[in-house]
């Protein structure tokens, strides 16, 4: 249990990590507050974006299964 809880504030940090960069993302290709540069740094925070979703899908997984075997043991 103590597991799934650490791996559940992983998995939110991760999550929330990755959300703000594609709003930063977003935002930079939107607003381009730094002219044609937001552009491409925009493009590079949206696409850096997917490696912190990509963790928390994976420690989402990795949390189901824990919590399945843990019902199947009881």
């Amino acid at each position: 249990m103590e597991e799934l809880k650490k791996m559940e504030q992983a998995y939110r940090k991760l999550l929330s990590a990755g959300l703000l960069m594609l709003l930063l993302g977003f935002a930079l290709l939107i607003f381009k507050p730094l002219g044609k540069a937001s552009l491409y740094i925009g493009l590079v925070v949206f696409a850096l974006a997917f490696i912190p979703l990509e963790l928390a899908k994976r420690t989402a997984r990795r949390m189901a299964i824990l919590a399945f075997r843990g019902d199947r043991k009881a």
